[in-house]
């Protein structure tokens, strides 16, 4: 298993855990109704996003039988996705602005389209 597939899957699962403490924290009124953007982003970009980009950064090469031919690039990728999450979820959750949130969504939008060239390299390369 590559690092990238690695630290993707470890990050998502801890992006689950902190999501779900969120989602709790707003349920019984401890956080203010900010974080609810927050706390959908940690879930859909943070668990779900992250859980797609290990897993397939680990099958689809060997479903087609190639060497992955760029593990830093994929490492560099699952940071990048890392780092706009946090921002945005930050940004959101403590009233930040909206630019601050949209430097942070493009990092996020970046890394998105850099995981869907790297795959496509992998089917067509």
């Amino acid at each position: 298993m590559i690092p990238a597939s690695r630290l993707a899957l470890t990050t998502a699962l801890l992006w689950f855990l902190a999501a779900s403490l969120v989602g709790l924290l707003l349920g019984l009124g401890l956080l203010p109704y900010t974080w609810r953007p927050a706390h959908a982003h940690m879930q859909l970009l943070g668990f779900v996003s992250l859980m797609i980009y290990g897993v397939a950064y680990h099958a689809l090469p060997r479903f087609r039988g190639v060497v992955f031919r760029r593990p830093g690039l994929a490492l560099f990728q699952v940071l990048l996705a890392n780092l706009g999450l946090l921002g945005m979820v930050l940004a959101w959750g403590l009233g930040l602005g909206i630019h601050v949130w949209g430097f942070f969504a493009f990092l996020s939008l970046v890394a998105g389209s850099l995981f869907v060239l790297l795959m496509l390299e992998v089917l067509w390369g």
